[in-house]
């Protein structure tokens, strides 16, 4: 499969834009799945995917002033019973989705769209600020229970880099 072939997780596609009042950020992780993976969710492993966001404003000769952080958190589980993939946004969980489809389940856990960073008039017109970013991928546990009769396998957690974007309002 071509997404398990890719190795290093990184960050791509990163967008900031504004909209309702607020600056939006838009992200998506390539290279994050393995077939260990595949296989560790195939078998009642849960997989969090934690996307960690810092905006500072920058300035010259001083220490960057953090404004804000935040953080967005996506779990993927299969749900072996009905043969489907569970899609939860834990910023959102009135937002789960269910699909058989693997290819769109890892398009959900990897990306998101329009995450509202912090209020425009919080901002100062064409001063310079960064967007820092990272991403936490963290395999979960077997299903509670499931330890007494199975070894459990936790695979390690994996960081992204960290990325920055530098941009004027």
């Amino acid at each position: 499969m071509a997404l398990a072939r890719e190795k290093t997780p990184e960050i791509r596609h990163i967008v900031v834009t504004s909209g309702e009042g607020s600056l939006l950020l838009s992200a998506s992780i390539h290279g994050a799945f393995s077939e260990r993976l595949f296989d560790e969710l195939a078998h009642g492993s849960e997989l969090t995917f934690i996307f960690i966001v810092e905006l500072v404003r920058q300035r010259s000769g001083w220490i960057d002033e953090s404004l804000c952080q935040a953080s967005l958190t996506h779990v993927l589980r299969y749900d072996q019973e009905h043969e489907t993939y569970i899609f939860t946004p834990q910023n959102d969980p009135a937002r789960i989705r269910r699909t058989a489809s693997l290819q769109e389940a890892v398009q959900w856990m990897s990306t998101f769209s329009g995450l509202p960073v912090i209020s425009l008039s919080n901002l100062v017109a064409d001063a310079p600020y960064a967007i820092h970013m990272q991403v936490v991928l963290e395999p979960g546990l077997l299903p509670p229970g499931i330890g007494r009769f199975v070894p459990i396998r936790k695979l390690g957690g994996l960081r992204t880099d960290r990325r920055t974007i530098e941009f004027r309002y």
